[in-house]
C-alpha cells in the first residue's frame, strides 16, 4: 500500500467523522446560539481533509478552502463568546477576531498571486506568506480558546469542557501542521496522518459537547489578558525563530544551525528571569498601569475575597488575614483583635512562624489614635521619620518587626474588631489612592465579618447556657417537688413512726424519691440533649402502677379499664409527666374527689388519660399561659412542671393533648406510639 493511497483513506475516514457528528447534531432539537456554526464547521473540515489530499486540487485552491474552514470555525468561537447575550464581553478579544479573520481574507489575494505568478520561485514565496498567515491564526485561535475556558466561570467550566478539548486538540495541531508548511514546504506523511486523527476526536468531542444542556457565559477578565498576552509572547517568538531560521538557512546551514542553537539559550535565558517573582510582579505592575483604568480587577479581587473568608479549612481570623494578604500579595500577616482591658492582642497568625507579639500588643491609647485615623498605615514610612497620631508612638515591637509592612485597622460600624499587619511583600511599590480605598473597604468587610464571627459564637454559648437553664429549671422544679414530699414525710413521721404500717409505707416512699433523684443527677449531667433516651416498649397500666404507687396507696386516683396496648417512649419521662399532671390534678380537685385515669387508643397511637373535676382553666389560659415557662398560678410555683411535660412528650414522638371548662374540670391525654405500629413501620422501611 502506497502512502498516498493510505492518506487518502485515513482523510476520508477522519471526513466520515466529522459528517457524522454534524449529523448527529443536526438531529438534536437544541438552540444553541454556535449548533448551526459547529455544524458547519465539521463541514467545511471534512470538505478541507477530502481536497487535501495530494493531487486533488492544486495548493492554491486548498489554501481557500482552509481559509473557509477557518473562518468557520471563528465564528464558532465569537459565537462562544457572545453565549450569555452580552456583547461587552467581545470587546476584549474584538480586535484580535478582526485581525485573525483579516489573516485568512488576505488568502485570497495570496491565490490569485499564485496563479499570475506560477513560477516555482515565486510561487515557493507565496506559499510561504500563505503558511505564515495560517500559523499566525492557529497561535490567535488558541489564544481565544485559552481566554474563553479561562473567562468562564467555576460553574460553566464543566460545561465547555469538550468544546475547548475539540478545539485545542484541532488546532493545536493545525499550527504544528502550519508551521511544519512553513518550514519544509510539501507536508510529510505522518503530518497528515497526525492531521486525520486529530479532527477526528475532535469531532468526537464535539459531539459529546452537543448532548449537555446548559447555558453558557463567559466574562474574559483581567488575569486571562495577562495569561492572553504571554501565549501571544510566546507567538511572537516562535514567529521571529521561523523567519531568522528561513534567512540564515538560505544564506548558510552552518549559521542555521548556530540560529537554532542561540534561539534555545535566550528562551532558556528569558524562562530564568521570568522565574523571578520579584520580576513578574514588576511586569504584572507596569501593565496594570500602562493598559488598564484601575490598578485592581474588582470582580476578581471580590470574588477571591468571599471565596477566601466563606472556606472552611482554617479559623475564621486566620483566614481574615489571608483575605486582605492576598490583595497586595503579601506573604504572611497577623490579626490583633482587642482584649478584655481595650488593648489590643495577638489572635490569629498566618504563615508568620517566627512571630513573638507581648501580651499587650497595641496600647488602648494608641488603638483610639487608630481608630479616630482609620487609614492604611505603612510601617515604612513611620520608621522613615512621619510619626503619626499626634506624637504618639507605634508599639516598639511593631516598628522592630522588619518584615512588617502595612497596618491596617478593620473598622465597622464605628467600632475597630482587629488590627492586621502584613509583611513585606518580593516587590515593594508605593502605594496610591486605590490602594488605600481597596484596603479600607475591604477592612470593613472583614470586620463584619469578624463581628458576625463572634456573634455566632456568643449565640452558640448563649444556647447552651440556655439549654442549661431550661434543664436546671426542670430538676429544680423536681427537687421542690420532692422536698414537699419529704417534708410531709417527716411530719407523719413524728405521729405514726412507731406504726409498722407506717413504717413500711415510709420505706417505699425513700426508695421511690431516691431512685427519681438518682434519674434527676443523670438527667442535669446530660444537660446538652434532650433529657430523654431511646424509645422502648411500655405498658401503660405498669407504668402508672410504678409512678403513682403512693397515690394508689393513699386512694387518691382510680385506674379504669384497659392500659394492654404496648407504646413506645422513655419509661422514666413518662412516670415523670404521670406524676406532674397527676399531682397538679389533686391540687386542683376538692378533698376527697378522686382523679380518674383512663387508656384511650387509635390505630396508631395509645394513651394515658388525666382526668380530674377540679376547678378548670380558661380557654385563654390553656392557649397563652398554660405552657408557658415561669408562669404558674400557684404563689411558689416555679411555673416550670407543664411546659417540662409537653417537652418529654414531645421528645418521645407524642403529643399532650389538653381539654378543660371552668368549674368542670381538665382532661390531660398523652398520646404516643404504639409499639406495634411502630414495629409495622420497621418492617415496611427495611
Amino acid at each position: 500500500m502506497s502512502a498516498g493511497f493510505l492518506v487518502s483513506v485515513v482523510q476520508a475516514l477522519a471526513a466520515f467523522a466529522c459528517l457524522t457528528s454534524a449529523y448527529l447534531l443536526w438531529r438534536r432539537d437544541t438552540h444553541a446560539p454556535s449548533r448551526a456554526l459547529v455544524i458547519a464547521g465539521l463541514g467545511t473540515t471534512a470538505a478541507h481533509l477530502l481536497v487535501s489530499t495530494p493531487g486533488i486540487i492544486d495548493p492554491a485552491g486548498i489554501w481557500l478552502v482552509t481559509a473557509l474552514r477557518n473562518l468557520v470555525w471563528l465564528g464558532v468561537i465569537r459565537a462562544l463568546f457572545a453565549a450569555d447575550g452580552r456583547h461587552a464581553s467581545l470587546r476584549p478579544v474584538g480586535p484580535l477576531l478582526v485581525a485573525l479573520a483579516l489573516a485568512e481574507l488576505l488568502q485570497v489575494p495570496l491565490a490569485v498571486m499564485a496563479g499570475i505568478f506560477p513560477v516555482p520561485v515565486a510561487f515557493s514565496l507565496t506559499a510561504k506568506v500563505s503558511a505564515i498567515f495560517h500559523l499566525l491564526f492557529a497561535i490567535g485561535t488558541l489564544v481565544l480558546i485559552h481566554n474563553l475556558y479561562g473567562g468562564a466561570g467555576p460553574q460553566q467550566r464543566p460545561r465547555i469542557k469538550w468544546m475547548a478539548g475539540a478545539l485545542v486538540v484541532a488546532w493545536g495541531t493545525e499550527l504544528n501542521i502550519f508551521a511544519a508548511s512553513y518550514l519544509w514546504g510539501e507536508l510529510p506523511v505522518a503530518m497528515n496522518l497526525l492531521r486525520a486523527a486529530a479532527w477526528t476526536v475532535a469531532a468526537f468531542f464535539l459531539w459529546l459537547d452537543g448532548r449537555q444542556k446548559g447555558a453558557r457565559e463567559f466574562s474574559p477578565s483581567r488575569t486571562v489578558t495577562f495569561q492572553s498576552l504571554s501565549l501571544i509572547v510566546i507567538a511572537l517568538y516562535l514567529f521571529a525563530l521561523f523567519t531568522i531560521d528561513g534567512a540564515v538557512t538560505g544564506d548558510d546551514p552552518g549559521l542555521g544551525i548556530v540560529g537554532r542553537f542561540g534561539a534555545v539559550v535566550f528562551a532558556v535565558a528569558i524562562g530564568a528571569i521570568l522565574a523571578s517573582r520579584n520580576l513578574r510582579v514588576w511586569l504584572r505592575d507596569l501593565l496594570v498601569r500602562n493598559l488598564f483604568r484601575h490598578r485592581y480587577d474588582y470582580r476578581e479581587e471580590w470574588l477571591r475575597l468571599s471565596a477566601t473568608i466563606g472556606a472552611t479549612s482554617a479559623p475564621a481570623e486566620q483566614r481574615t488575614v489571608q483575605a486582605l494578604a492576598d490583595i497586595v500579595d503579601s506573604p504572611a500577616g497577623f490579626l490583633l483583635s482587642p482584649g478584655d482591658e481595650g488593648a489590643f492582642e495577638l489572635s490569629a497568625n498566618w504563615h508568620w512562624p517566627t512571630l513573638e507579639v507581648p501580651a499587650t500588643g497595641v496600647p488602648d491609647m494608641v488603638a483610639r489614635m487608630i481608630a479616630c485615623d482609620g487609614g492604611v498605615i505603612e510601617l515604612d514610612k513611620v520608621r522613615a521619620g512621619h510619626q503619626p497620631f499626634g506624637g504618639h508612638h507605634l508599639p516598639q515591637w511593631l516598628m522592630s518587626l522588619a518584615r512588617a509592612w502595612l497596618l491596617v485597622p478593620l473598622q465597622v460600624d464605628g467600632r475597630t474588631t482587629g488590627m492586621i499587619v502584613l509583611a513585606r511583600p518580593a516587590y515593594v511599590r508605593d502605594l496610591d489612592w486605590e490602594d488605600h480605598d481597596l484596603l479600607r473597604i475591604v477592612g470593613q468587610q472583614l470586620a463584619a465579618h469578624l463581628s458576625q464571627n463572634q456573634a455566632q459564637k456568643a449565640l452558640l454559648e448563649s444556647a447552651r447556657f440556655d439549654e442549661f437553664n431550661r434543664r436546671m429549671a426542670f430538676v429544680m422544679h423536681d427537687i421542690k417537688n420532692l422536698a414537699s414530699q419529704f417534708g410531709l414525710l417527716v411530719s407523719n413521721a413524728e405521729r405514726h413512726i412507731e406504726k409498722p404500717a407506717f413504717r413500711a409505707d415510709m420505706l417505699v416512699t425513700l426508695r421511690a424519691a431516691t431512685k427519681r433523684l438518682e434519674g434527676l443527677i443523670g438527667r442535669l449531667s446530660n444537660y446538652g440533649t434532650n433529657g430523654v433516651g431511646a424509645p422502648s416498649p411500655i405498658s401503660p397500666l405498669d407504668a402508672v402502677r410504678t409512678a403513682l404507687q403512693a397515690e394508689i396507696t393513699s386512694d387518691l386516683i382510680e385506674i379504669g379499664h384497659g392500659g394492654g396496648a404496648a407504646l413506645l417512649g422513655d419509661r422514666e419521662a413518662l412516670e415523670t409527666v404521670l406524676k406532674h399532671l397527676v399531682r397538679n390534678a389533686i391540687e386542683a380537685s376538692e378533698d376527697g374527689a378522686k382523679v380518674e385515669i383512663h387508656f384511650p387508643g387509635t390505630d396508631r397511637m395509645a394513651g394515658v388519660a388525666v382526668v380530674d373535676s377540679g376547678c378548670g382553666m380558661s380557654p385563654e389560659f390553656i392557649r397563652s399561659g398554660l405552657f408557658k415557662p415561669f408562669v404558674s398560678t400557684k404563689n411558689n410555683g416555679f411555673g416550670i412542671g407543664a411546659y417540662e411535660a409537653r417537652e418529654l412528650v414531645r421528645a418521645m414522638g407524642g403529643r399532650l393533648e389538653v381539654e378543660s371548662r371552668v368549674g368542670e374540670g381538665s382532661r390531660f391525654v398523652i398520646w404516643l406510639p404504639r409499639a406495634a405500629e411502630q414495629a409495622d413501620e420497621d418492617r415496611k422501611v427495611a
